[in-house]
């Protein structure tokens, strides 16, 4: 299964980096976990704030996130 690397900077004062190595059949379904497991109380926990979540990672003006796929 393919890897990915997850990283995040988090609206917290509080460890506001967090990253994680997911396994995961492709891009979305890593973000997805990485959601769940560490952003998702930033958001709200629903599939639209999921997709706030996602624009997060490509908007050049907010950008907060980074994910890259591992060889």
């Amino acid at each position: 299964m393919p890897k990915f690397s997850v990283a995040f900077v988090a609206p917290t004062d509080t460890t506001p980096l967090r990253h994680r190595i997911i396994e995961a059949a492709d891009q979305e379904g890593a973000l997805r976990t990485f959601f769940n497991d560490e952003a998702s109380s930033f958001y709200s926990n629903d599939d639209q704030g999921f997709h706030y979540f996602k624009e997060d990672f490509s908007d050049a003006l907010t950008l907060s996130g980074s994910i890259i796929a591992l060889g």
